[in-house]
């Protein structure tokens, strides 16, 4: 079977930059980021979706410094909220200005590679100052080929960020939106066997809340949040042929909280997720990955349910033509729970997206996705709605403007239901490259 090219870190970063533009609101728990840097495909790639497309004019060369690039850029939007503090009642609407500065430095090297990425985000609102925020992350990534058929990759990222009002673990309005800090690391290593691959990973991830203020200046108490979680796993897949690879995967998790109260003890679990399934891209106009099997997560404490069911893993391309790419994901995981008095939520999760070639210039997207959140130790289901839209028009190689609107219709069901809402928001902008 022949090995697949290098993987292009610098096509990947382009593709992160502009798979950004068309960012759905962040619904997703932190725990979730992505972190290695992806490994190199075991099956032959046969199309290029829209969003991976290298368009020759449109690819900012970056600035040479040796044996390394780096890429700079600064996004600079304007938005609206109709509902900047995600209430049912009483909505409060605003204006805000977005900043997005972000370096890249990588290397150019024929085999291995090893990348910094800085980002932040910088939110200034017209009128409510009390949403302003300023948010960072620096990660360094990096792949050592070992040998022909042994690669080594490996991640580290700090980070400050803040709990969106549109989180699930809001149960109480604070003055100024929640911040926490997190350090997590990864490191995976793949071997080939022939057409046998095997690949080994493990992750550390802390996550540290500081306390809030509520309006009556009472401690909006977030010690019980502060966690580390630790998770290993394994995954095995056979390629049968260049179109089609069967895999097995195995992951087990454990999670440590700091402290718990009376009403929420000390939410620690550890919980395991099995999958078998398929990776395919055959002579159709189509591509994917599915997985299916088993997921439980077990409470240290009697005093909380165990969350388990059928676990699912999947995501599917379709290339109607090769200026069209229709993207179909499906997840479900046990999440961690902010909520007083619940360990966690059995989250399931699917949506389609549709993204299109207008001309080189202008590239048009669409997606909708819909959640369900099912809590344990309460009676609570809470459902969440997304919709996007967004168009992207590169001028040039250095600057391309973006529109974007989403959409988040949140239900909350059950006789511990806490709160539903809409939100709209829209944004326009300018990005510069270099």
């Amino acid at each position: 079977m022949a090995h697949p090219r290098p993987f292009s870190w610098r096509h990947g970063a382009m593709l992160g930059l502009l798979g950004g533009v068309f960012a759905a609101p962040a619904v997703a728990s932190p725990q979730d980021a992505p972190l290695l840097p992806p490994e190199p495909p075991q099956i032959e790639k046969r199309y290029t979706a829209v969003l991976e497309r290298v368009q020759p004019g449109y690819v900012p060369p970056g600035i040479p410094l040796g044996a390394f690039t780096l890429s700079p850029s600064i996004s600079v939007s304007g938005g609206y909220d109709d509902n900047i503090f995600a209430t049912e009642h009483d909505r409060v609407s605003d204006g805000f200005v977005r900043f997005r500065p972000e370096a890249l430095i990588q290397s150019n090297w024929s085999q291995n590679s090893v990348s910094l990425d800085a980002t932040g985000t910088i939110d200034r609102y017209f009128h409510r100052t009390s949403e302003n925020i300023a948010d960072y992350a620096v990660t360094a990534s990096g792949l050592y080929q070992i040998s022909r058929d042994t690669i080594l990759r490996a991640a580290a990222r700090v980070e400050s960020d803040h709990q969106s009002r549109l989180s699930q673990d809001i149960f109480a309005q604070t003055i100024h939106p929640v911040r926490y800090a997190e350090q997590s690391g990864a490191v995976a290593l793949t071997q080939d066997f022939g057409r046998l691959r095997v690949t080994g990973d493990a992750r550390v991830a802390r996550f540290d809340y500081r306390n809030g203020r509520l309006a009556d200046g009472s401690v909006y108490d977030q010690q019980t949040s502060d966690n580390t979680s630790y998770r290993v796993g394994v995954r095995a897949s056979y390629a049968q042929s260049p179109a089609l690879a069967w895999f097995v995967s195995a992951s087990y998790n454990s999670r440590n909280f700091r402290t718990g109260t009376v009403d929420t003890p000390e939410r620690d679990s550890h919980g395991y997720q099995l999958l078998a399934g398929v990776d395919f891209e055959p002579a159709a106009l189509i591509r994917g990955s599915i997985g299916v099997g088993y997921i439980r997560q077990n409470f240290r404490l009697a005093h909380y349910t165990d969350l388990s069911g059928v676990g699912f893993n999947a995501r599917l391309q379709f290339f109607p033509s090769q200026l069209t790419t229709v993207t179909l994901n499906a997840d479900r995981s046990v999440l961690d729970s902010g909520i007083p008095g619940s360990g966690g939520y059995l989250s399931s999760e699917g949506s389609i997206r549709i993204d299109h070639e207008l001309f080189r210039q202008i590239i048009l997207s669409a997606s909708v996705g819909y959640q369900s959140n099912k809590f344990n130790n309460l009676d609570r289901v809470d459902g969440r709605l997304a919709t996007s839209a967004g168009m992207t028009y590169r001028l040039n190689r250095f600057a391309s403007l973006e529109l974007n609107y989403d959409r988040l219709d949140q239900s909350s069901h059950g006789a511990d239901r806490y709160r539903a809402y809409v939100d709209n928001r829209v944004l326009a902008g300018v990005t510069l490259r270099r």
